[in-house]
């Protein structure tokens, strides 16, 4: 199983979450969030419902705005109870969500800044409905931003606080949480870097280069896009009244710690 492709510095959620935010606010990553939003629209077209999450740290815009799902909630956390747009303010390890009443949950560059990744992603599969849809945006380790980055030196290499997860981790966890991936998306592979690149590509025609590389799917995107579908569990067998062997918890959660709790 692949890992991170480097550790973070140590840092405090408030520091990590600045720290990506303000990178996302900047030109290249505007480049970067934009894409995400063209490849949301997409992916969200077709899933229907009447609730969804969206905790990301682009917490100032909509992101799931063109969503049919009919109420629609920006969570943040507790270093965003200032920001604007922000509508729960809510510990991520903690999610104040009933369970499996969501059909539709977005992190968007979450899971890299968490304390705990596993534990944020069991909150967030945890509230969602069997056949409901988990959406995961992150930055690709191995993309050709990640690259660039590293050809910078470390005291001027951006977003040193965020540990990056790869895919391929991510479909592990996924699938001990009962979620089965459906697909994953490339995006952002040049554009985001052109600034760091063309100094040693000069005159490379980076549009072009943009959309041949999106077309062919190349896993070399500066981000992706991974949808996943929570599985309908399946048929408990029955037991006999006399049998005295614990009642087992088979297709439940790994995490629990938002039971009982309700949207506010």
């Amino acid at each position: 199983m692949m890992r991170q492709l480097h550790k973070r510095k140590q840092s405090s959620l408030a520091e990590r979450t600045e720290d990506l935010h303000r990178w996302l606010e900047s030109e290249a990553g505007k480049v970067l969030v934009e894409r995400e939003k063209q490849l949301l629209e997409r992916e969200t077209a077709t899933v229907f419902g009447f609730h969804a999450v969206q905790y990301a740290l682009s917490w100032q815009e909509n992101l799931l705005g063109s969503s049919p799902v009919r109420r629609q909630f920006i969570l943040g956390c507790e270093s965003m109870s200032e920001r604007q747009g922000v509508q729960m303010i809510a510990d991520p390890m903690h999610w104040p969500v009933t369970p499996g009443s969501l059909d539709l949950v977005l992190l968007q560059h979450t899971l890299e800044i968490a304390d705990s990744p596993h534990r944020l992603l069991s909150e967030a599969a945890n509230s969602i409905i069997p056949e409901g849809k988990l959406m995961i945006i992150g930055f690709n380790p191995f993309g050709l931003f990640q690259i660039a980055r590293w050809c910078l030196p470390s005291q001027r290499r951006l977003l040193s606080h965020a540990a990056f997860l790869t895919p391929s981790r991510l479909r592990d966890w996924l699938a001990l949480l009962n979620f089965r991936v459906e697909k994953v998306v490339y995006g952002g592979y040049v554009n985001p870097a052109k600034r760091a690149l063309s100094r040693f590509l000069a005159g490379m025609h980076w549009d072009l280069i943009e959309a041949s590389l999106e077309r062919w799917q190349i896993p070399l995107g500066g981000f992706y896009l991974l949808v996943a579908t929570r599985e309908t569990p399946g048929v408990i067998p029955m037991r006999k009244s006399w049998s005295d062997e614990r009642k087992r918890f088979v297709g439940q959660p790994l995490a629990g710690s938002n039971a009982g709790r309700e949207c506010g």
